[in-house]
Parts: C-alpha cells; structure tokens; sequence
C-alpha cells in the first residue's frame, strides 16, 4: 500500500471523508455519525419494562372489562349453539335408525334357550358330509357330540382335529371314509359321502382334516318374511369360519344359488392384530343369488361392519335378520344398527344384469319372472336356518396372503393345510367351549297375516 496510514484518533473520528480518503486514496468520501451524537439523538437506549405497582393496582383485568365481557359470552353462545347442534345431530341418528326399521306383527316360531342337556332334535338336524359344501372346506360335518354339544344352557359348535378319530396315518394315506355305507350321509352325491387318502404322486388327497357340526332346523322351522335373532359368541382360531346363515327349504326357483341364501352373519376366528384389521375384525352379511357358480352375483348385496373394541370371540352379541316384501336388514346388537340393508326396489334380474349373461354358452330366461313379487324373488319363498362352524376352504373366503397355510389355487389345499398345523393349531384354544362358537339362544318369528294376532 503506497504511503503511511494516517493515526485514527478522537480528533478526526467526526470527519468519516477525512478518514475514508486518507487511509483509501481516491475513494469516495463517507459521512459517519460519533458515538456521542448516536447516544443524543436516540436518548435511553433501554427502556425499563418494570410494572408500577400503583398503575397495576388499578388496573381491571380483561375478563371483567366490557371487551372481556362480551366475548365471553359470544364464546359461550357459540359453544352452547355448537353442543345443542351436535346433540340434535345424534337424536336425528338415533330417530332415523329407529324409524328405518319397518314396524309388523310377528307370530313366534322358535324361542330356544338350549334349556336341557342335550340337543333338542326334534328342532335341530345335523347335516353329515364330507364334500366341503361346495367351498372345498377342510372339515366333515359329524353328529358327534363333541361336535356339537349343550352345556349351562348354552349350544356350543366345536372344529376337533380328525385324527382324533382317524388316527395320524388315516388323514394321510390308505383310508376310505364311506358315510353311505353306514347310512349317516346327509348329501346326495358321492363327493359328499365318501372321502379317502392317498400319498400317491399325482393322486395325492387327504381326509377332511377336520371334524366339526353344521346344523339346521330343514325339517322343523322356516319362515317366508319375518324376524330371525341368534345370541352368540364367535370361536377363536385361525381359519375357523362361523356363520349363521339360511337356504330355501324347497328350492322353488332352482338349484343353487337361483333359490338364494342369506348370510345373516359370518366371522373369522384369526387373531385381531388392530382395531383397524379389516381381515378378522368385521362382521359380514350377504344375499347369494344368480343363475350358476359364475353368476352368483353376492358382491352386489355383500356389506360388512368393523367391530373396532369388544371383538366378536369375546362378549356374546345378538345378530339378526329383519325380513319383509319390501327388503331385509341384517344387524349387529340391534335393528338399527344394520350390517347389510337390501332394498327390493328392482328385480334381481336387472339388479344384477343377467340378461346379458351366459350359461353353458347360451343366455338363460329369466327363474324368477313367474314371482308373485317379483322384485323380492328369489327371497319370497320359506327358508330354514342353519348355524355351522367351517374351517378353511379355497371359495376365496379366506384370501392368500402371507402365512396363510394353504393357497386356494393349490391342487392340494386341505393337504397343505394340514401338513402346515404348527403354524395354525397353536392358536386354537384347548378349552373347546372358546375354540367354538357358543350360542345363547336362537329365535324365530314369521310375518303376521293381514288380521291376525298373535300369542305373545
């Protein structure tokens, strides 16, 4: 740097150019304010925040000022107009829900309390196969008591490992099960009455892993339009599958589905993981319905209900069908609280555009057009009630997913499923009274006739 720095001193502080051009020759000069004339123009650099106590005393805290004071009321206007709303909110549900539910006259049926010791047969039929209804399901309907037993007033339905009976190698390999021969089936086809294992490459089946009960009042009670109410507990288990469900008792229109079933309500046994498992934590309710196994058209008038605290296998809850010419509600607790409602507002039909559809290559006429009602067809004719406990089954019920023990495309399923049962058997409780489904009473009425009364 050419030259020497001028000092910087007190005297030449005030005069930023004199400073600016001496030490940076040839830069523009700068003007620069002292300490001493910053300090003097902006007088106490801090003001003191401390409250007078003399001032403070005096002072009307904001609540009771008149600001204050209005806004609080406006606050508690509007939260009470707020509460009233959503009060008025929860009765209009409530009334809505109440006033949903058609009002009738019904004639009882059915009041089982399940009083005795033992199965009332004289109401309850037991169907014996080993066909798997139709869903490949992994176990054998059975009379046997073990199955299907009263205690304390209370029928309980209970899955028991078929080896129990069979023993170990019969589930595998080298046994014929033949319920014809003894005269015990209830099917009418040999694939429901006989069964038998093989270990054979290629040829490779099992017995029905799996004893259970499936029960029904076919010969003894059905209703066409009316009420139906079970009180139940669900079992615990995975891949168990409890149902209470009707079929027609005459098939009027056909073979299944052209007759129709009605779900009344089916669970799965599995383990809750959340409150949020749409898996095992719902209970569902559907109407099947349709020309053949291709056109069933159940996902048109399927519905579930999420049960998010006291699940289904541990407090007993009453399902329930509501049934009449105009549509059915099928309910969890009581008929308001609906799992599935279906309006017959159109005709099935047309509810599920069959006339487009295809049967052995051809389009079908119509079953139902012949109904007296023809939008509630196929559901106008007697059905009777059946309560049962499957387990597993390929129908899709029970969807592939990890850790399922079997998948439902396999050649093989109930064999997968049973050479797999450490992974499923140890969630199955020893006490069978909670591995199955234990029901308190089951109730029965039909629709009274225009007139008629009823005893109560």
């Amino acid at each position: 740097m050419d030259g020497p720095l001028e000092s910087f001193t007190p005297s030449t502080v005030g005069s930023r150019s004199r400073v600016a051009s001496s030490v940076y020759p040839g830069t523009p000069a700068l003007s620069v304010m002292s300490p001493m004339s910053v300090r003097r123009r902006g007088g106490r650099m801090f003001r003191s925040t401390k409250i007078d106590p003399e001032e403070y005393k005096n002072r009307v805290p904001w609540h009771a000022s008149r600001q204050g004071k209005a806004t609080l009321r406006k606050t508690k206007w509007t939260c009470l107009g707020a509460s009233f709303v959503g009060v008025l909110g929860a009765a209009a549900l409530v009334v809505t829900g109440y006033l949903s539910v058609p009002k009738h006259k019904y004639c009882l049926v059915l009041d089982e309390q399940f009083d005795g010791d033992s199965l009332d047969t004289s109401i309850w039929t037991h169907e014996v196969q080993v066909g798997g209804f139709g869903n490949n399901q992994f176990e054998m309907t059975t009379a046997h008591e073990k199955n299907a037993f009263v205690r304390d007033g209370q029928l309980y339905i209970v899955p028991t490992l078929s080896n129990e009976t069979y023993g170990d190698a019969a589930i595998i390999n080298g046994y014929t099960l033949n319920l014809t021969a003894d005269g015990t089936c209830t099917g009418t086809t040999e694939a429901d009455c006989v069964a038998f294992s093989n270990t054979t490459a290629g040829n490779y089946s099992v017995l029905p892993p799996i004893e259970s009960a499936r029960l029904t009042t076919k010969l003894s009670r059905s209703i066409k339009y009316g009420k139906v109410e079970v009180k139940a507990r669900m079992p615990t288990g995975d891949w168990i599958w409890p149902a209470v469900w009707m079929l027609p008792k005459d098939n009027v229109y056909g073979e299944w589905p052209r007759s129709g079933e009605i779900d009344i309500v089916e669970t799965k046994g599995n383990a809750v993981e959340h409150s949020w498992d749409l898996n095992a934590n719902i209970v569902t309710s559907s109407l099947h319905w349709g020309l053949d196994f291709a056109t069933d058209m159940y996902q048109k008038t399927l519905k579930w209900r999420k049960v998010k605290r006291d699940y289904t296998n541990q407090v007993y809850y009453t399902y329930g069908l509501n049934w009449d010419p105009k549509g059915m509600r099928m309910w969890q607790s009581k008929p308001s609280r609906a799992i599935n409602t279906v309006n017959f507002d159109q005709p099935f039909w047309k509810r599920g555009n069959l006339a487009s559809a295809l049967v052995n290559s051809t389009h079908p006429s119509n079953p139902w057009i012949a109904s007296d009602n023809v939008n509630a067809a196929p559901f106008d004719q007697d059905f009777y009630l059946i309560l049962s406990v499957a387990v597993g089954g390929t129908n899709g019920w029970f969807e592939d997913s990890d850790g399922k023990p079997w998948a439902n495309g396999s050649p093989t399923p109930a064999r997968d499923f049973w050479l797999n049962r450490n992974a499923w058997l140890p969630t199955w409780p020893s006490d069978p009274t909670k591995r199955g489904m234990a029901i308190e009473y089951v109730k029965m009425w039909r629709l009274a006739e225009p007139g008629e009364t009823c005893a109560a």
